[in-house]
């Protein structure tokens, strides 16, 4: 090989070379902006700032790993505030790197994500509440269209500052491909106050401009709550929820307060409905194998007229029909009955501030009232259903309720004259003034 031949291949050989190294050289700058870039599309897919303490990306794999992620939302309508994940995985196709879109699916584990009511946009205060003709935040190249996530918590903030939350939260959601996502969740237990549930699973879909859900089962042993229900997001943030349930502790359903007083298992339904402006709930309940002890005066009525004193003794039947709205709880229909010894009945109102006011009927056999006639004529007036009845009012707060029978029963006592008397002086007085606590 002549000197003219070696220079025209080393010429060759070093255009290679150049197109070569410009070739890996734009490759190696195109893989390295790439982090950032999906870490900035990653967060306009969630509609969230994206802060990662470590990531790791192998373009031949499809891989990114990400450890100490920090999201924080920012599209006000999204009911979530923000979250962190351990360690996360987003898998994506080599082909689709330098596409105009790169779908993705992204798989989590060891996570929390701080939840609120939609209902709480309506307090949020006019300086960080979004104008209304914000544009809608813009769409990033990477489209998310799985998502998985394990070992996860989850807080709920609801609009009258009470929690819940729930733990070892797992779930699988996909988009549909038009904007779509339905997702399949289970948890391991739910705390909300009082109310305590196990192994729960509810499914999802979640729209541009509503959340869905359905076939929602929570595990309150011995029994369970099932539902399902909707929320609108944008507007005035409609939002429905029927609930059923079966066999559920009502001690579960009450504040710490009042779980000494109360026990039994609890049937019935919810209906609740509500915006921005407010909500209501109405509903049926039934508690089977009750007992109620938020009324001691009630057993020593019955023993003053001879009959068994019902404290801690469990009724035969429980039911109401219920209604609450803005905070103000109405009972109505109110029928508890211990078979041949007394029946109460009416209705009690609580308002948002806590005030008691009831307007109840307390029956009494007729037979034993008949033993008194006196205090039959002036208490216990009306005869049904072999019962003789006596309304009653109660008012005041629930620690410190007062009643308008014990005067009744003491002057009907004295005027008779009779053992009631005597059994009123020893029993009803201190029955039923330290059962109001006066």
């Amino acid at each position: 090989m002549n000197r003219s031949a070696l220079r025209v291949v080393l010429g060759f050989l070093v255009v290679l070379v150049l197109i070569a190294g410009g070739g890996g050289a734009f490759i190696w700058w195109k893989i390295a902006g790439l982090k950032e870039r999906l870490v900035v599309d990653l967060g306009k897919a969630l509609g969230a700032r994206v802060e990662i303490a470590s990531i790791d990306l192998d373009i031949w794999k499809g891989e990114l790993h990400a450890v100490g992620i920090s999201l924080a939302n920012e599209r006000p309508s999204a009911p979530w505030g923000k979250g962190d994940i351990s360690q996360a995985t987003v898998r994506f196709h080599l082909g689709d790197v330098f596409a105009s879109t790169l779908p993705v699916s992204v798989e989590v584990s060891s996570w929390n994500v701080v939840l609120h009511s939609p209902l709480r946009t309506a307090e949020t205060p006019s300086s960080e509440a979004p104008a209304e003709s914000s544009p809608a935040p813009s769409r990033g190249r990477i489209q998310v269209t799985q998502l998985s996530a394990v070992g996860g918590s989850v807080e709920i903030d609801f609009s009258d500052d009470r929690k819940a939350v729930i733990h070892d939260v797992a779930f699988t959601a996909n988009d549909n491909g038009a904007g779509v996502w339905t997702t399949q969740l289970q948890a391991s237990s739910i705390v909300a106050g009082s109310l305590k549930a196990a192994a729960s699973s509810v499914q999802i879909r979640g729209e541009q401009d509503k959340i869905t859900f359905s076939s929602l089962r929570m595990q309150c042993d011995p029994g369970v709550v099932t539902g399902d229900g909707d929320v609108v997001l944008d507007g005035a943030h409609d939002a429905r929820v029927d609930l059923k349930f079966v066999d559920v502790p009502v001690t579960m359903l009450v504040s710490v307060a009042w779980q000494m007083q109360l026990s039994g298992l609890t049937n019935g339904d919810l209906h609740y409905q509500g915006n921005d402006q407010g909500g209501s709930a109405k509903g049926q309940i039934a508690v089977n194998h009750g007992k109620f002890n938020v009324l001691p005066w009630l057993g020593k009525v019955t023993a003053l007229v001879g009959l068994q004193d019902i404290s801690d003794v469990e009724v035969d039947k429980a039911t109401t029909d219920f209604a609450w709205k803005d905070g103000a709880l109405q009972l109505t229909n109110l029928d508890v009955r211990k078979n041949d010894v007394v029946r109460i009945g009416g209705e009690v109102d609580v308002n948002a501030l806590g005030l008691v006011y009831g307007k109840l009927k307390l029956g009494l056999p007729s037979a034993v009232t008949a033993k008194w006639p006196q205090m039959q004529d002036k208490v216990f007036p009306v005869q049904q259903e072999d019962y003789n009845w006596a309304d009653v009012l109660v008012t005041g707060t629930p620690d410190h309720l007062q009643e308008d029978l014990t005067a009744r029963l003491l002057a009907a006592g004295m005027g008779q004259g009779t053992d009631l008397l005597n059994q009123a002086a020893q029993k009803a007085t201190d029955l039923f003034h330290s059962l109001m606590g006066k």
